[in-house]
Formats: structure tokens, C-alpha cells, sequence
């Protein structure tokens, strides 16, 4: 029972990440979708009595073309369902390839999921850049059900987008 529900939560988490990348551009590879997840960390500890999985040394989650690592990781669990995944990094680094062939950067020395409220936080030097430009700022609210993205922050912090007309 409690390796169905371990098993279980390693897919959600890996699609909770997976539609974080996604989410970010709905131009992402349909393809990814159908691949093997796969959750790789060195010295990772599973800790059943309070519901976490701590990766202190880092950890690679990849689905398809989809690559998220970070230097630091831990993933909440409450009533069998993952609540939070947090991760962290100089920076943690997210990349995936667009249908139309480019690839997506997400950098952030922080991203927080929660999970119940299908919303993640991008802290820290947040910078994203896909075929559109590159948008920049200090902290960013990321809606997955609107997939939508806003700064966030103290004294009304905005985010910088910038295009360039020459990028084909």
C-alpha cells in the first residue's frame, strides 16, 4: 500500500514540475508528455514518520526533453498527496524544447510549488527565456490553471521582458 502511494506521489510530483515547464509556454512538446519521468538525486532521504523527501546534495527530475536540476530539494507530503515541492540553487535550472524546435530556459535560485493551489514561486534572479525574449525580475508568480506570470515582490517589483525583432 504505502509503495503505491510513494510510487503515486513520484508521478504527481514528476507532473507537477512537468506542468510548471509546460505551463510556462504552451508551445512545450506534446511528445514529453508520454515520456518515462524519472527523479534522480544523490543521498536523498525519505523520512515516512513526517511525510518529506529531503535531497540535500541536489536533484535532476526529466521527462522528454524536459531537464530540471537543482542543488537542493524537498517535497512535502500530506494525506498521501504531495503538498509542496521546493527546490533551490545557484541557480536551478530548467530547460525544455519547444514544438517549433527552440528551447526554454527557466533559471531561479527558488522554485516553490504548492501543489493545492497549482501555483509556483520563482525567487532570485528569475530569468526565463524562450522564443518570444527573455523576461527578468527578482520574484515571479507563476498560475498554472491561467498560466500566467506576475513580479511579486516588495515596493510593487516589476518584471523586465525583452525582445529582440531579430531573433528567428
Amino acid at each position: 500500500m504505502y509503495m503505491q502511494n510513494l510510487k503515486r506521489n513520484k508521478v504527481k510530483l514528476c507532473l507537477v514540475l512537468g506542468c510548471l515547464a509546460f505551463g510556462m509556454s504552451v508551445q512545450a512538446l506534446e511528445s514529453d508528455r508520454q515520456q518515462k519521468i524519472t527523479l534522480k538525486g544523490d543521498g536523498c532521504i525519505s523520512k515516512l514518520n513526517i511525510g518529506q523527501t529531503e535531497c540535500p546534495k541536489g536533484m535532476v527530475i526529466q521527462q522528454g526533453s524536459l531537464k530540471i536540476e537543482s542543488d537542493y530539494g524537498l517535497i512535502i507530503f500530506k494525506d498521501n498527496e504531495i503538498a509542496t515541492v521546493e527546490m533551490t540553487g545557484a541557480p536551478v535550472h530548467m530547460q525544455q524544447q519547444m514544438d517549433d524546435g527552440t528551447l526554454m530556459t527557466v533559471e531561479a535560485r527558488q522554485i516553490d510549488f504548492d501543489y493545492q493551489a497549482e501555483t509556483a514561486f520563482l525567487k532570485g534572479n528569475v530569468r526565463i527565456k524562450n522564443n518570444i525574449g527573455i523576461s527578468t525580475g527578482n520574484a515571479m508568480e507563476f498560475n498554472l490553471k491561467t498560466q500566467e506570470y506576475k513580479a511579486v515582490g516588495e515596493n510593487n517589483e516589476q518584471f523586465m521582458l525583452e525582445i529582440d525583432p531579430n531573433n528567428d
